[in-house]
């Protein structure tokens, strides 16, 4: 009994003794932990002439000291330094390599042009300031192409376009040397090289090296030399960006799988009708990344998703984060992979705290991940890897520095779409690699040796800040290249909806104006009432104003059923019905982001731009469009041309009344009726109509004297779907048309319920779906 006791108080002693330590141990790490990141940090006090400095991370090892300027200026030697494992910052060093205690800012310089080719060019020196000009001018028998004068800007870029001097009797064209390079090779024929080089302090983004091809064209991309301090400004980038993926998505439409079809930016594309593009986003989250910027990478991705989804292209979505390994936020594999909604709701819940502590840049681990999934795509006969563009986008803010290097896995993605490893992959048809540099701490070199470089294309960009990524995925479907219907360019001076137009007749009876919509580069949509019987013998008083000019009518046709004074024996004076007419221009209208076709329902065009399957019918359409009770919609109207003079339309909001809120609507229609009228209310508005305006819900504008004719529209992601023609309204109260009375009302012609007169017409044109399958 008393060795029982003796053993039971020698266990409860040592639990005792096992939890003082327990809790002692707990303790300990927070108070060591604590203490190691005070002793471990470098010092913040580092100044830099002229700036500020910042720190990430609190100073502690491996954050960065970011040195900061004003705009012009930038910081010199470097713009940042890292905290070492010593609790030092890493040396200064100047460019030849000597190291140094002083940091300035200075201010930005633009590089000469060093050579011009039977020309000459002056002053003769190696560096700009702002401000000044450098002027060219050519020998006898050349011909000066580009800027006979260049002026430097603040921002280290020059205005204008490099000089040549050429007489154009070789296969390709002089390709000049732009500023700052230096050229060898003085012969263009076929088959013949020149080589670039930059001087000591830039570095060459695109070729370095380019052939004459065969087809007379330079392989390769146009080179340049940028210091690491400069950047691309956004409206460059958006431009340039536009344009090649222009030539990437457009294409990938393209109708007839015989045919090839060429980019006006001078790439050949030649893709199945099926066929498939990939786009693999890969989002550096390293951890220099600071966490306001990640926020703005993920916003100028989200702007991008939305951007692409423009296309009519099937897209499939792969979006990585890499730090010092990779992680899939969307797997192109994912069955719904092709879902933006999914895509976006994936991006936005996504943080980069999913890396933990990890904070290199392992491009490699993200770049392995998109080798292989797209093999496991090429096993896959179903997914028809043969007839699929890939697109990979890589943003960084730095350079690899964890993992191997990144070409390797590069030249695998190459062999597995059969190319050959080459510094020149003009012709990789297949696959478009696009890389994006943020901040000054990027390797330009080693970004540039992983971008595409294909003819007259660019595919490496550096820019500032994650601010301006964001304008530029926001910004860059703008150019002309785009002519599918329903894309806009919201926000740009001009014409807000590239297929509004204005119907002006001039007769000896009277003037006319109304709105109209253009459908096809021939055919114009707009309502029968804006026509007499003088015009449409007449077409040629008929004027089409539209985003480049304007164009006569050659032929003007109603629709058969409609007629102004079919209800006049029951007292209605005007009488809408089928109130809808098509005009046919004499000249075809070019389209140009100034002047482009609306969508139509029940158009093949329509079905690729809702991302519908080939054999979706047209109530189909209807369903989509109509999915709601109050459907927001929106026509155009003329500006205040004294508040706003650059814009000749303004889009209105207002919304449709449908299924149970029709009759509500309808009724509004009785205050136009003569009170001996003994016209019932469906016989005047009949189903062909649809009806807009306020609710209890909404308050919205109306359509007014000269809007008739105009396109009602419907948003659908970011294209538009033209669901009416303007017709006619209740109250003729254009003062207050933004705040009328609660019982105005707008009737529209349904698109839907005149399609088989539309399709007489236009069927030469357009290809209509069938009304049911």
């Amino acid at each position: 009994m008393e060795m029982q006791r003796c053993t039971v108080v020698l266990t409860i002693a040592v639990l005792l003794v096992i939890a003082f330590n327990e809790a002692h141990t707990e303790e300990e790490p927070d108070y060591h932990d604590d203490y190691e990141e005070k002793v471990m940090g470098c010092p913040q006090s580092e100044v830099i002439e002229g700036g500020n400095v910042s720190y990430s991370l609190g100073g502690n090892i491996d954050s960065v000291l970011a040195y900061h300027c004003k705009e012009g200026w930038y910081p010199y030697p470097t713009n940042n330094r890292v905290c070492t494992a010593e609790r030092e910052w890493s040396t200064l060093r100047l460019p030849n390599g000597r190291p140094t205690n002083r940091a300035i800012c200075k201010e930005m310089q633009c590089p000469a042009q060093l050579q011009l080719h039977n020309g000459h060019l002056w002053p003769r020196k190696t560096w700009f300031s702002p401000g000044e000009s450098q002027q060219f001018w050519c020998n006898e028998g050349y011909t000066l192409y580009g800027s006979e004068l260049r002026n430097c800007t603040k921002s280290g870029e020059w205005t204008g376009t490099t000089a040549v001097c050429d007489d154009r009797v070789d296969d390709c064209v002089n390709p000049g040397a732009p500023p700052g390079s230096l050229r060898s090779g003085d012969r263009f024929r076929v088959g013949e090289k020149v080589q670039y080089r930059c001087q000591m302090g830039l570095n060459l983004l695109g070729s370095s090296e380019r052939v004459c091809m065969d087809t007379r064209e330079w392989s390769g991309s146009e080179p340049r030399c940028q210091s690491q301090f400069a950047f691309d400004s956004p409206s460059v980038v958006e431009s340039a960006l536009a344009a090649s993926l222009s030539a990437v998505m457009e294409l990938s439409t393209s109708q007839d799988s015989n045919q090839k079809k060429t980019a006006l930016y001078g790439r050949t594309i030649r893709i199945e009708d099926d066929g498939k593009l990939n786009v693999y986003i890969l989002l550096d989250t390293s951890g220099s990344i600071k966490e306001d910027d990640f926020q703005q990478a993920k916003k100028a991705v989200e702007s991008l998703i939305n951007k692409l989804d423009s296309y009519e292209v099937q897209l499939n979505y792969e979006v990585i984060s890499y730090a010092s390994d990779a992680k899939e936020i969307v797997s192109i594999l994912d069955p719904e992979s092709n879902n933006v909604d999914y895509v976006l709701h994936n991006l936005v819940k996504f943080h980069n705290t999913a890396h933990g502590k990890r904070t290199g840049t392992n491009l490699n681990a993200a770049l392995t991940k998109v080798y292989e999934n797209m093999a496991f795509l090429k096993e896959d006969r179903k997914n028809k890897f043969n007839q699929t563009r890939h697109v990979i986008l890589i943003v960084s803010d730095g350079h690899s520095n964890t993992g191997a290097n990144p070409k390797s896995v590069l030249s695998k993605i190459r062999y597995l779409l059969g190319y050959t490893q080459s510094d020149d992959n003009t012709s990789e048809e297949y696959l478009d690699i696009y890389v994006f540099g943020v901040g000054s701490s990027i390797n330009k070199k080693e970004l540039n040796s992983i971008a595409s470089k294909k003819t007259k294309e660019e595919h490496l960009f550096s820019l500032k800040d994650y601010k301006d990524l964001g304008q530029v995925f926001d910004n860059m479907i703008t150019d002309s290249q785009v002519s599918m219907c329903g894309v806009t360019q919201e926000g740009k001076g001009g014409h807000t909806s590239p297929w509004h137009v204005e119907i002006k007749t001039v007769s000896s009876e009277r003037k006319e104006t109304c709105k109209g919509s253009l459908v096809t580069q021939n055919w114009v949509l707009t309502a029968a009432h804006c026509f007499t019987l003088y015009t449409i013998k007449n077409p040629d008083k008929v004027s089409i104003i539209h985003g480049l000019g304007t164009a006569v009518a050659e032929s003007i046709h109603l629709h058969p059923q409609y007629n102004i004074s079919g209800l006049q024996h029951k007292k209605i004076k005007e009488f809408y019905d089928y109130d809808v007419a098509v005009v046919k221009v004499k000249n075809k209208i070019t389209l140009s982001e100034k002047s482009r076709p609306i969508c139509l329902p029940c158009t093949t065009s329509s079905n690729r731009a809702l991302k519908k399957k080939t054999n979706t019918s047209c109530d189909e359409h209807m369903k989509d469009l109509f999915e709601l009770e109050e459907i927001p919609a929106y026509f155009l109207t003329k500006a205040d041309q004294t508040v706003d003079p650059d814009k000749l339309v303004l889009k209105k909001l207002t919304h449709i009344q449908y299924g149970s809120k029709r009759e509500a609507c309808e009724e509004n229609a009785k205050v136009t009726f003569d009170p001996d009228s003994n016209a019932t209310l469906s016989e005047v508005v009949t189903d062909r109509f649809l009806c807009s305006g306020g609710s209890a819900q909404y308050k919205d504008t109306i359509a007014c004297k000269g809007d008739s004719g105009g396109s009602l529209f419907i948003q659908k992601k970011r294209r538009y779907f033209q669901v009416a023609v303007v017709s006619w309204g209740t109250r003729n109260v254009c003062s207050k048309r933004d705040s009328p009375p609660k019982d105005a009302r707008d009737f529209h012609i349904n698109i839907f319920s005149v399609l088989p007169w539309l399709r007489q017409h236009l069927d030469t044109e357009l290809t209509f779906l069938p009304l049911v399958i």
